[in-house]
């Protein structure tokens, strides 16, 4: 072995004992933090914890954990980095450190700090269907409330916003903010054990954004200080936006300001020159949108869960999602987020889906002729911006750019037919409001983004050599550069060189030149001839012709004339290639200057991306959706009443025949629903129905009925199924009671409540005193529209009290043959009344439970009732005593068999049809005392019947 090669492998050595021993010498790294080395070419993963994590979650198998020094790493590519990334940050809420060769720190990678990464890993647009935010957060607890100040980023759109808010002891406002916004990860200071230990509040606030699963970053308080937020804010904002902060208004929010500050500082935005003078300053007003807890989002099924993943029917999103481009799908994400509450706007929405929806020609031709083919445009300005950008992101705006004139001239079209059709979803006067919103929102915003931007399809057309794109080739013309020019003209006769060598050697060798002898480009050899293996005979032994290699579809050969000329060629592609590099980079460096413009062009095409999705949907159900009649909050007449509504993800299911059922809520007469029914019987789906109806109609889109009447709610608050956190010390129980606290202290007379099953995870006894009083309180002091699905059967007394409660329940059809029949069937329709039956155990024979198991369940449920009758017969609660019957089992069978026998003899003595109801009434009272009065006086069971 050489001295150079015994140096090289020492120096090898060294470096590798310098790299484990510094890693060894790293601080202690925080919770849910992966540390990663960039190699260059790969990646590497050290630590028990963190390639325990890595082999099992990506390679499934421990076998990939090599040691060095006794430290266990893995060795990964940058495609295993880019699932790393996928799977541990943007899944799971992991935060990555990224270290150079020499452990010094690159880039913090977390789940509201993607854009670092964006280069490093290929995330498709189905890993981003929204847009990644962080939130820094800052608060005061005062005497009358806790004061929030929160400040967000939004890299993708270049926004810097602020809220700052009043919230109460829950943080209930702080949740719906954080939803609404889709934070991924919050920056908060002074998060210590002691502190969390000693404030309550603190770790309060810490709880409720654990829930929403979000990334909590603990940073200094210097962080949030606005000291030079000045400076900052006029190097960073746009000019509108700086003289907007400047505003009284704006410059008192100093609790928010202090948290955008802090983002400032932390991403490190002043050292990135991109961002001068691009960020947007937004207030977020909680008011203009309507309110979602983390319980409605998942009660509702507005995204997708894990369960879901493959299905498009699982969510609304999922439904919804029709969108052709990812700013579009980003935006429908954000719009089903945040619903709108201001009637004007909610109606332009509305108006907007109906022309798309009954124009089918336009709708169906933007869909598929234009923004099929819009890419990711705010991903490419990033790389503009950036610097990171190629010529193929430039042909793809040029692209871009010729699709415009036809989205034009398909939405002239469909503005000229408005005169001509009829619309049935246009109220009267409202066909000069749509023309108006065509023109002002669609029309003229394209056409001034095509005018701005015409200049940019020249500097394409002019520079970039498009014949070659059909062979995926960018370049730039030879013609556009005087010096590109000089160097293709040499290429071009060199190139006529090398085609007569390869037709020379042909004819010296009698071998048909392109059949038999192939003359190749290599990409080892540059070029070069091929013969077959069988042909290659011909050149053995002769001096001429030199050998280069020898491969499967045969041998590559040269000559002496064919290397000088090839070689020649070679040097001056290198040379034509760095002059080309130079002027693209002159072309790139001009394109960035249109990135406002393009991201506007963006933005206008995702909201027509979102509208062309609406109208889509509508159109495309099983039954069409209808534009509903809208009512404003505050509006005394207001009221939510649909006809035929339906579910839109089960009616998209297969093998499902949904049965459609009506919502009738109205102030001051019916506010609170008490559904009762049995298990299995729809009631959870109705209830789920009426809170997404509300939703879509107040983000713009139609709504699955046949009619509607929608009442806006400012927040939609549930409280639908069971789930503990058993690491939190949660039980099901407490989860139940902190969501329903939250929903009391939360809850408006313009809210929308749905509750599902509460009161189940304690006694009986306790679960309905409170349920009976949270629904006490709600009808007669929140007076908001309730809706109750519940098995508390006492329940629906309530109603007797307070006017504006009602009750419905869930039809079942019960076999008649014989009064302790157990053949049930669950006809899925609402309907005026009380179901005094939950049927529990007949849910359990139908998942075939053992027949002893369900004989002994209802021996022991007659048990029960026993003793419940009993028991609470002798209650203090007149309602509750007043319910159970003092009959015993063999009165009641007695009294029900006579009382069959009376009903079916005067069924076939009255003919409905043809005698009025009092009349029919009068033939059953007479056939009781001519023919059974003195069984029904002796009979105790009737008697009661009678007496209630």
């Amino acid at each position: 072995m050489s001295a150079a090669k015994i140096d090289l492998k020492f120096s090898d050595n060294a470096d590798q004992n310098g790299f484990y021993r510094k890693y060894k010498n790293l601080d202690d790294k925080p919770l849910q933090t992966l540390r990663i080395s960039d190699r260059g070419e790969y990646y590497t993963v050290l630590g028990e914890d963190d390639t325990s994590l890595v082999a099992e979650m990506i390679y499934k198998t421990r076998s990939v954990i090599k040691e060095n020094q006794n430290i266990p790493y893995i060795t990964i590519s940058p495609q295993v980095f880019s699932s790393v990334v996928k799977n541990f940050v943007i899944d799971q809420g992991y935060k990555i450190e990224l270290y150079d060769k020499q452990w010094r720190l690159l880039k913090n990678i977390s789940p509201g700090n993607l854009q670092d990464v964006e280069e490093l890993v290929n995330l498709s647009s189905a890993d981003m269907t929204s847009n990644q935010m962080m939130g820094a957060l800052k608060f005061m607890d005062k005497s009358d409330g806790k004061y929030i100040g929160l400040g967000y980023v939004d890299n993708n759109s270049k926004i810097l916003g602020y809220a700052e808010f009043i919230d109460n002891d829950l943080f209930s406002n702080l949740e719906s903010t954080l939803i609404q916004l889709n934070i991924r990860e919050v920056l908060i200071s002074g998060l210590t054990d002691e502190s969390l230990r000693k404030d309550r509040v603190l770790t309060k606030l810490v709880q409720v954004i654990n829930r929403c699963e979000i990334t909590i970053s603990d940073v200094k308080p210097s962080i949030f200080s606005t000291k030079d937020i000045d400076q900052d804010f006029n190097k960073l904002l746009t000019e509108e936006s700086f003289l907007a902060f400047s505003t009284p208004e704006v410059q008192s929010k100093t609790l928010a300001l202090s948290g955008v500050a802090a983002l400032v500082a932390y991403l490190n935005l002043l050292n990135d020159d991109t961002a001068f003078g691009a960020y947007h300053l937004n207030n977020y007003t909680l008011g203009k949108y309507m309110k979602l807890d983390l319980s409605a989002v998942k009660a509702l099924n507005l995204f997708p869960t894990v369960r879901d993943q493959g299905s498009k029917s699982g969510s609304i999103f999922g439904i919804l999602n029709h969108c052709k481009s990812a700013e579009g799908t980003r935006l429908l994400s954000q719009w089903i987020k945040q619903p709108l509450t201001n009637l004007e706007d909610i109606t332009k929405r509305h108006l907007l889906v109906g022309f798309l929806m009954e124009d089918s020609q336009t709708r169906s031709a933007i869909q598929q002729d234009v923004l099929s083919f819009v890419p990711d445009i705010r991903r490419l300005t990033r790389k503009f911006a950036k610097g990171k950008s190629t010529l193929e992101d430039v042909v793809r705006i040029y692209q871009l750019l010729l699709k415009l004139p036809d989205l034009l001239n398909i939405l002239e079209m469909g503005f000229e037919n408005l005169d001509d059709q009829r619309f049935s979803f246009l109220n009267d006067g409202e066909l000069p409001q749509l023309k108006k919103l065509v023109s002002d929102e669609w029309l003229e915003p394209l056409k001034q983004t095509v005018s701005s931007l015409y200049k940019l399809q020249e500097l394409v057309e002019t520079t970039v050599d498009l014949d070659a794109l059909d062979n995926h080739e960018y370049v730039i013309k030879a013609e556009f550069n005087e010096d590109l020019m000089e160097i293709k003209e040499k290429l071009d006769t060199l190139q006529n060189e090398i085609t007569q060598c390869h037709v020379d050697t042909a004819d010296q060798l009698q071998k048909e030149a392109d059949k038999k002898l192939k003359l190749e480009n290599h990409a080892t050899h540059g070029w070069c001839m091929r013969l077959t293996r069988n042909d290659a005979s011909v050149i053995r032994g002769l001096p001429k012709y030199h050998e280069l290699q020898t491969v499967k579809a045969g041998v590559f050969f040269t000559t002496s004339q064919l290397k000088s000329v090839a070689d020649q060629y070679t040097n001056l592609q290198g040379e034509y290639n760095r002059t080309q590099t130079a002027v693209v980079r002159e072309i790139i460096e001009i394109c960035s200057t249109y990135c406002p413009l393009l991201d506007k062009l963006s933005g206008e095409l995702a909201e027509i991306d979102v509208i062309v999705a609406f109208a889509h949907v509508s159109s495309y159900a099983p039954t069409s959706y209808i534009r509903p009649k809208l009512y404003t909050m505050d509006d005394p007449q207001g009221k939510t009443i649909v006809k035929d509504a339906r579910h839109p993800c089960l009616e998209m299911q297969d093998d499902i025949s949904f049965i459609a059922n009506d919502i009738d809520l109205a102030k001051n007469q019916s506010e609170f629903l008490i559904i009762t029914g049995p298990n299995m019987g729809g009631k959870s789906t109705y209830i789920k129905s009426v809170g997404i109806i509300n939703l879509l109609a107040q983000i713009g889109c139609y709504v699955p009925a046949s009619e509607a009447e929608i009442c806006l709610v400012d927040a939609i608050l549930a409280r639908v199924g069971a789930g503990d956190s058993q690491l939190k010390g949660i039980s099901t129980f407490m989860a139940e009671m902190l969501e329903m606290s939250s929903i009391l202290k939360s809850a408006t007379e313009h809210s929308l409540i749905i509750i599902d099953e509460l009161g189940r995870g304690t006694s009986t006894y306790d679960g309905f005193g409170l349920a009976y009083s949270i629904s006490e309180h709600l009808a007669k002091e929140k007076h908001c529209f309730t809706l109750f699905a519940t098995h508390f059967h006492e329940l629906t007394g309530l109603s007797e009290k307070i006017p504006t409660v009602k009750n419905l329940h869930v039809v079942a059809h019960v076999s008649e043959e014989k009064a302790t029949s157990d053949d049930i069937t669950l006809l899925y329709k609402v309907e005026p009344g009380i179901s005094d039956q939950s049927f529990g155990i007949h849910v359990a024979e139908v998942v075939q439970f053992p027949k002893k198991i369900i004989s002994m369940s209802k021996r022991k449920a007659s048990e029960l009732e026993d003793l419940a009758g009993k028991a609470e017969g002798s209650a203090e609660d007149p309602y509750v005593a007043d319910k159970r019957t003092k009959c015993n089992p063999e009165e009641i069978t007695k009294g029900s068999q006579l009382l069959k026998t009376i009903l079916k003899e005067w069924k076939t003595k009255v003919d409905l049809k043809k005698i009025s109801e009092t009349d029919a009434i009068k033939e059953l009272n007479l056939l009781v005392k001519s023919t059974y009065g003195d069984e029904v006086k002796q009979d105790k069971f009737l008697q009661e019947v009678l007496g209630l």
